[in-house]
């Protein structure tokens, strides 16, 4: 009974401490709500964002956090905040991919990375936390990475087969074959 008696005390007392200690947290909104867009992409695909949220928060944004935190030496008290910074990108990325009916614009994709920049500016306080981050940002622990790059690096990586620079052989027409015009 005294035991109980001592945490009931404990929790009575501590409670309103640790309630101010998390106002004082940089907390970034994360905007979960139903894209208002009606274009093809969204009628076939209802609830998209929600759906491809969930799935990211779940495969890339608890990874992409962890190797931040290594790299940019992120403090306890930073954690919550690169958590919302990171979830908030990627609702703005699938924002603006639902935006564009299945494909994001490269100026959206940069406004997003910009937005996700001023995040951790304003997270991070000492310059080499800044800078580790920007080098996090292009490290291959980055599992948000793909979100990050512009189209051309994600093709430009993609493993397709080389194309020739030469054009393709003309179809022959009625069987005579005629050497191709300079």
């Amino acid at each position: 009974m005294r035991t109980f008696l001592a945490i009931s005390m404990l929790v009575a007392f501590c409670g309103p401490l640790l309630a101010d200690e998390q106002r004082r947290l940089i907390v970034f909104p994360v905007d979960r709500s139903i894209v208002d867009v009606d274009n093809e992409f969204s009628q076939n695909n209802p609830f998209y964002k929600q759906r491809a949220g969930a799935f990211y928060e779940i495969k890339y944004v608890g990874p992409s956090a962890e190797a931040l935190f290594r790299i940019a030496a992120v403090r306890p008290e930073q954690m919550p905040g690169t958590l919302d910074a990171l979830r908030a990108f990627v609702y703005e990325w699938l924002d603006a991919y639902v935006r564009g009916n299945g494909a994001i614009d490269p100026a959206d994709r940069n406004t997003c990375v910009a937005r996700l920049d001023q995040r951790f500016d304003s997270l991070f306080d000492s310059g080499l936390q800044r800078k580790l981050y920007r080098v996090w940002r292009d490290d291959e622990s980055n599992q948000l990475r793909f979100l990050m790059a512009s189209q051309q690096g994600i093709q430009s990586t993609a493993s397709e087969p080389s194309r020739s620079p030469e054009p393709a052989a003309e179809p022959l027409s009625s069987g005579n074959s005629s050497p191709p015009a300079p």
